[in-house]
């Protein structure tokens, strides 16, 4: 199946259609624990499956497997997707200089 030919698939603003990515970012940044969200990505695997892969920087003094539980579980849940990549990062190795860990310009 190409995305192209199935205008319903995909939002004007390249995520699935249904799935507001800012809403996706948000739920992820109220996970106790979490201090950053990037490289998030969000797409249609098929008209009936989104996937969304994410790096996701998480304070030093939390146990990253019950962040990380929580946090698929957000995702799971509320969103339904049909697969979920988060990639677990500490705070502390963040560079600030970093353009990939930057938000999407508006």
């Amino acid at each position: 199946m190409q995305l192209g030919s199935h205008p319903q698939c995909l939002s004007s603003t390249g995520t699935p259609a249904g799935v507001n990515y800012n809403e996706v970012r948000d739920q992820l940044l109220r996970v106790k624990g979490v201090r950053a969200v990037h490289n998030l990505h969000i797409w249609a695997l098929t008209m009936n499956q989104a996937v969304l892969s994410a790096h996701v920087a998480i304070e030093d003094t939390v146990e990253p497997q019950a962040v990380l539980r929580e946090m698929t579980q957000v995702c799971f849940k509320t969103y339904s997707f049909h697969s979920v990549t988060i990639q677990l990062e500490q705070q502390a190795d963040q560079r600030p200089d970093c353009s990939l860990c930057q938000d999407p310009a508006k």
